[in-house]
């Protein structure tokens, strides 16, 4: 068997209610072998948590791409189709790129959307002032990238993905924008973020975040990203995208 071009790792632990959408997600990409899903099972192989399981899976991966999804989550329509897209008009220079990331759709229970997320997108002070944000499975990178940085760390819970890319910014590595919706966030009751006192969890662990790697996701750089997504057009995309797609079925968004 040929060695798959992507590898998506799949943690779950638990009840899973939304694992099916997420694995028919993966499937509906029309990718065939090129794809290799592994579902890293907490129940079967215990971890220590979101970090390690997705250590473990990505340690069994053996595609040149990898990225991982959410049990609760989806992939969008196209989004690995996209990639190839991007790397194919690249030519080349493909081999010049190591990261990728995409946009994010917010979803309800139901998978209807509920907001868009428009600014996966870089900026010359991102790894230098401010925290790097895209979300976590909008982000495809290669499996070099992987080894030479390492993975996560393993006793953050909330924004262990935010602590990766600030590291890999840090270190010099810039990701590119697919300018394109690529994971579909499902905001439900059982969510591990959601409820105040998670929400202020969160913070909390991303400030002592910001503070190891000495940048700020708030003040005056915050300020600064706010406006320039305003002046680039992130803004209004994101305002126009809502509207637009507000109350869709997650299947019907495939820019």
């Amino acid at each position: 068997m040929k060695r798959p071009f992507f590898s998506c790792v799949v943690p779950v632990k638990g009840a899973r209610p939304y694992l099916d959408a997420a694995l028919a997600s993966l499937a509906a990409q029309g990718v065939g072998d090129e794809l290799e899903v592994v579902v890293q099972d907490g129940d079967v192989e215990p971890d220590a948590g979101q970090g390690d399981a997705l250590n473990k899976g990505f340690a069994k991966a053996k595609g040149a791409w990898l990225f991982w999804l959410n049990a609760d989550d989806v992939l969008l329509p196209g989004a690995l189709g996209r990639v190839r897209d991007f790397l194919a008009v690249k030519g080349e220079r493909a081999t010049d790129v190591s990261w990728l990331a995409g946009d994010t759709v917010y979803l309800d229970e139901q998978g209807r959307v509920r907001d868009v997320r428009t600014d996966a997108k870089w900026r010359p002070w991102f790894g230098h002032h401010l925290g790097v944000w895209t979300g976590g499975p909008s982000a495809f990178f290669r499996r070099e990238l992987w080894a030479r940085l390492g993975g996560f760390n393993t006793r953050l819970q909330y924004v262990l993905d935010l602590d990766l890319w600030t590291r890999w910014a840090r270190a010099g590595v810039r990701f590119e924008s697919l300018n394109s919706y690529a994971w579909g966030f499902r905001v439900h009751a059982d969510s591990k973020t959601s409820g105040a006192a998670n929400r202020r969890a969160q913070l909390d662990e991303r400030a002592r975040v910001d503070a190891q790697h000495g940048v700020s996701s708030g003040g005056f750089w915050r300020n600064v990203t706010r406006a320039a997504s305003v002046l680039d057009g992130c803004w209004l995309k994101r305002k126009m995208d809502a509207a637009r797609y507000r109350g869709r079925d997650w299947r019907e968004i495939g820019q």
